[in-house]
């Protein structure tokens, strides 16, 4: 199999390369144009030169942590599986290649890829709460009938709960989905769901912690929760992956690293050092500090690879994405995902110090923002 990639970022579309697949290996090859541009989509592991790649340690079933990140997780993965089985196949039996061509030109971030399979263009309203119910049935093994426009609606986005991509007007009260462009008055959102085991409260739950972390002076995108008759509500963000200039060009921390989020392999100093190499910033390391605080303080356990993103600008310089998947979370028996000062549990400030000061932030820097992020979540009583 082969794919041709492209890159889709603010309005230019140009090809990438060519990945293809040969005795169950999966090969990359930059196209001559797209090398003489000097635009780095992944320094670290994909590096702009000319010359066939393999990844032989085969982190992402042999795809680069480049392309592995314009893959859905939990709950698209589920979508996808669901779809294949109707047709006789299950997903962890199709080619990664496969599952690319699956997302085509859909995936989070600017990259596309082609062949792809049609999508259907048509712009439709979208009623949250009917959409819910079908999600429990996907969720509890039934089948149902809006099975495609689920998947159309989840397109690749992250994670393993629920949700959708959609449009949401300037007011916020109207939603739709389709269309390749964004109808004036709207733009991008993610909409996520409440699964049964969360409670209805989750979704007015990580709103609240989204308000937390502005007031902490976290970088975000805007937040709003849409008005439920089921519950208190559903949380939604607005997408940083699309601009009304385009696609931005977005990788994770664990494609970057090839640093697999289903394992605690990157600690805070890890994740420091990256953003101090990548972005030469130092008002965006400060955010990353700002982060590492408010995941301790507030319980977030699941500040795993994928959750920490990168934006590639139009004029290809790297920056830190906004925050996103900022949930109470227990993490694996009970532990940060990534580590502080050695240490998974147990986290003081004076390991939060010792963990900023190898990007060169001082102890005096760090309680004044521990002074900010403890104010925050006591305001919004998150602990």
């Amino acid at each position: 199999m082969k794919l041709n990639v492209f890159l889709h970022a603010y309005g230019r579309r140009c090809q990438v390369g060519l990945l293809y697949e040969e005795n169950s290996r999966i090969f990359f090859e930059y196209a001559p144009d797209f090398l003489a541009s000097g635009i780095e989509l992944s320094p670290f592991k994909l590096p702009l030169r000319p010359g066939v790649f393999e990844d032989g340690k085969y982190t992402f079933d042999g795809l680069y942590g480049l392309f592995n990140d314009s893959l859905p997780d939990g709950w698209g993965c589920l979508l996808l599986d669901r779809k294949l089985r109707k047709q006789g196949m299950r997903y962890d039996a199709i080619t990664p290649l496969h599952r690319l061509s699956l997302i085509g030109h859909n995936p989070m971030g600017a990259l596309e890829y082609e062949p792809a399979d049609a999508g259907d263009d048509t712009i439709l309203p979208v009623e949250l709460d009917s959409l819910s119910g079908e999600v429990e049935n996907i969720l509890d093994g039934k089948d149902s009938e809006v099975l495609d426009e689920l998947l159309k609606l989840n397109g690749s986005s992250g994670g393993a709960r629920p949700k959708i991509t959609a449009y949401v007007s300037q007011d916020r009260k109207h939603i739709i989905h389709g269309g390749a462009v964004c109808p004036s008055g709207f733009t991008p959102w993610i909409i996520k769901f409440t699964e049964k085991r969360d409670g209805n409260g989750f979704g007015e739950l990580e709103y609240r912690y989204s308000l937390a972390a502005k007031m902490a002076g976290i970088v975000m995108p805007a937040t709003h929760l849409f008005p439920s008759r089921l519950g208190k509500g559903y949380f939604g963000v607005e997408r940083f992956d699309r601009t009304p200039e385009g696609k931005v060009h977005v990788h994770t921390a664990c494609g970057l690293l090839h640093a697999s989020h289903r394992y605690s392999c990157l600690d805070y100093e890890n994740l420091l050092k990256l953003t101090t190499i990548l972005v030469k910033d130092r008002p965006q390391v400060e955010q990353m500090v700002l982060r590492m605080i408010f995941n301790v303080k507030s319980g977030n356990r699941d500040d795993h690879s994928k959750n920490f993103s990168f934006l590639l600008d139009d004029k290809s310089h790297w920056q830190l994405a906004p925050a996103y998947d900022l949930t109470p979370s227990a993490g694996i028996n009970g532990e940060q995902t990534a580590m502080v000062n050695g240490k998974g549990r147990g986290i003081t400030d004076a390991d939060l110090i010792v963990a900023a000061q190898t990007a060169d932030i001082v102890a005096k820097e760090l309680r004044l923002m521990l002074d900010r992020v403890n104010a925050a979540i006591a305001h919004y009583r998150l602990c």
